[in-house]
């Protein structure tokens, strides 16, 4: 996970990436892996919900990647086919 703080004229805006499969359902070859999920989805949630504290504004979602989107404070579920995910190795 990423995050980056930068001061503008209207007050601080912070941006936050991550780069890794453990924030989704399924990892990047499509393999769901629900306990890896279960253990850091919460913890990303609870990441973006100190931010918002910190910054008091809610997040906003950035542009869709061909990783994944945003949504509320975790990553989007993306098309399930016969129980598996995307495979995005060839993004890697």
């Amino acid at each position: 996970m990423r995050v980056l703080v930068s001061p503008e004229h209207l007050g601080l805006s912070a941006e936050i990436s991550v780069f890794h499969d453990v924030w989704g359902p399924f990892d990047f070859r499509g393999d769901p892996h629900p306990a890896v999920y279960q253990q850091n989805a919460p913890r990303l949630a609870a990441a973006l919900r100190d931010l918002e504290a910190l910054l008091g504004v809610p997040p906003e979602p950035g542009e869709s990647t061909g990783f994944g989107k945003a949504v509320g404070y975790g990553v989007d579920e993306p098309i399930v086919l016969d129980g598996r995910g995307p495979d995005l190795t060839d993004r890697l």
